[in-house]
């Protein structure tokens, strides 16, 4: 990632092209996501800043429920809290390695829900919490999670208000997102939206990059999808890349399919030109969200390898 002011900068600019979100990643060896997004928050008034994601691993669950109710007294109902169980990228340079990830996950997110609702909190589990509260939090926020196993994104669809998808093969996304909006309608009532970052890439050095990415995603891939994967067809599995033309008609046509509630475009380029690059394309493409016919995109400020 970039310095936080800079990140701001870019997050204004994306604001005024159309984009409805903007994602910073929490990566422990780069710029703090809490400082991000409150320098983010300060400096946008629309879009929704997600943290996205962080884990209940490299900081304490009521710490993260503190950081994020603080980032919603600086931006009212902007603010979407978002999960997952942990990757390499951010528990390795820690020494991390949970045990019982997905209970920790699970755990967090009942946790914070609590702590933001107002609720004096004990819990013993892969974590402990001995009668914590924040009394002063502004209320509870809409969760987002992620995740890369089935189990994760069935607990997403269950319990989270948006599911990031990510690292699933292009072909079998359609069918997984009707599956995890069923489930969320037969748990609750309502399915979950869908955040979805297919890997788009449509310049040859976009291409490049981003085959270096999806070297690091499969490392967390459950074992048995990793087993089935070709390192010389992983970019055509998992990605959208090509010339821009065929870019946008692939695009379009996954779009239909899927019909996410939001697109998300990983920030290639730190630069002005991208973020006009990437909102050109999602009007092309007809990313349009229904409600409001505004552009339905994202950017996510995860760092690349």
């Amino acid at each position: 990632m970039r310095p936080a002011s800079e990140l701001a900068q870019l997050g204004a600019v994306a604001e005024a092209l159309g984009a409805a979100a903007v994602l910073v990643a929490d990566e422990g060896t780069d710029r703090d996501l809490f400082v991000t997004l409150a320098v983010l928050a300060q400096r946008t008034r629309r879009v929704l800043l997600f943290g996205a994601v962080t884990n209940p691993h490299s900081r304490h669950p009521l710490a993260t429920a503190a950081a994020f109710a603080s980032l919603a007294e600086l931006a009212p109902d902007r603010i979407v809290a978002g999960f997952g169980a942990g990757g390499s990228r951010v528990l390795t340079p820690m020494g991390l390695a949970p045990h019982r990830p997905f209970a920790a996950l699970a755990e967090c997110v009942e946790v914070v829900d609590g702590l933001l609702r107002g609720e004096a909190v004990d819990h013993q589990g892969e974590f402990a919490v001995r009668g914590g509260a924040l009394p002063w939090s502004p209320g509870t926020l809409p969760l987002a999670i992620a995740g890369r196993g089935p189990r994760v994104e069935r607990f997403a669809a269950r319990r989270a208000d948006w599911i990031l998808l990510a690292g699933r093969a292009i072909q079998k996304v359609p069918a997984l997102v009707e599956a995890l909006r069923r489930v969320g309608r037969e748990a609750r009532g309502r399915p979950p939206a869908i955040a979805w970052n297919p890997n788009v890439a449509w310049t040859e050095a976009m291409s490049a990059e981003m085959r270096a990415h999806l070297a690091y995603m499969l490392v967390d891939m459950p074992a048995e999808e990793r087993a089935t994967i070709d390192p010389d067809a992983v970019l055509e599995r998992y990605a959208i890349a090509g010339d821009r033309s065929s870019v946008v008609a692939r695009l379009s046509d996954a779009l239909r399919q899927v019909q996410p509630e939001m697109l998300l475009f990983d920030a290639h380029d730190y630069s002005v030109s991208f973020l006009e690059s990437a909102a050109a394309l999602a009007m092309d493409a007809g990313a349009i969200a229904s409600h409001n016919e505004e552009v339905a995109h994202g950017v996510d400020s995860h760092r690349r390898p």
